[in-house]
């Protein structure tokens, strides 16, 4: 009787052990992105200035910047700051799979529209700050209301991403000619 006590305090003391090893291991996974010292804003800024899309490089085996990014598919990104007012973000939607995606600065996507939302073959949205988009939504005309895409970012920095998908290798220029026509521009704040 008493080896048998001992085998369950035994099983007790490891179950206990793996729960707190679990614990820990999600405490440190949860807080380790808030106290890295370079987060994807920092690491995208010396590639280009705000507002100014930048196409990535093909990504490769070897590749430090994004690493097992897909070779196939092109890479354009524009960093923006909301304190000076919202942007228009454009994306041309060509032939092939395309899609834009919004990122906090710690790079957390909060929104992402594929080539399936463009209208007329560009895929077309303001981000601005939650306030912003209360004051555009203000002054709206209730006879012709506008037809923005409005996407209310919950921090004022971050990143827009597009990718761009080539079918072929042959075909990765054209890819790369798409994601570059990824445009962020000042929006003005009607008064």
């Amino acid at each position: 009787m008493k080896a048998r006590f001992a085998a369950g305090e035994a099983a007790a003391y490891l179950a206990a052990v793996a729960i707190l090893a679990a614990l820990v291991h999600l405490i440190v996974v949860l807080i380790v992105p808030l106290v890295a010292s370079r987060d994807a804003f920092q690491r995208l800024e010396p590639l280009g200035g705000l507002n100014e899309t930048v196409v990535l490089p093909r990504a490769g085996p070897t590749a430090t910047l994004l690493p097992y990014a897909d070779p196939a598919v092109a890479m354009s990104f524009c960093r923006y700051d909301l304190t000076q007012g919202p942007i228009r973000v454009t994306a041309p939607s060509g032939r092939a799979f395309a899609s834009i995606s919004f990122h906090t600065k710690r790079g957390l996507v909060f929104y992402a529209l594929t080539d399936r939302a463009a209208t007329h073959g560009v895929i077309d949205a303001v981000l601005a700050t939650p306030e912003d988009v209360r004051a555009l939504a203000a002054h709206d005309d209730e006879e012709d209301p506008s037809r923005d895409l409005r996407v209310a970012a919950p921090t004022p920095q971050g990143y827009v991403a597009m990718r761009v998908f080539s079918e072929l290798p042959s075909l990765y220029p054209e890819a790369e000619a798409e994601a570059k026509r990824l445009m962020c521009k000042a929006e003005p704040v009607p008064q």
